[in-house]
């Protein structure tokens, strides 16, 4: 069985590498469905609502938490 020749590929530079990538991501961003303003807007409120109730929700596990700790170390102490 011969030994088949393997033919080289030479690699584009540092430069054209570069620029092949920007088009590309220039061709995906142009894929893109940006939202609307109000849409933005309408989902921006909702996360900031969410995050408000996880805040208080977060709060109050560490009142019940704290409470239970300090009564806990009170009597163990």
């Amino acid at each position: 069985m011969a030994k088949q020749g393997t033919v080289t590929e030479r690699k584009p530079g540092i430069f054209q590498r570069m620029q092949n990538f920007y088009d590309e991501v220039r061709l995906e961003l142009e894929k893109v469905t940006w939202p609307s303003r109000n849409d933005l807007m309408v989902s921006t409120k909702v996360t900031m609502y969410l995050l408000g109730i996880m805040a208080v929700v977060l709060f109050a596990y560490d009142q019940v938490f704290q409470t239970a700790m300090l009564l806990w170390l009170s009597i163990a102490g």
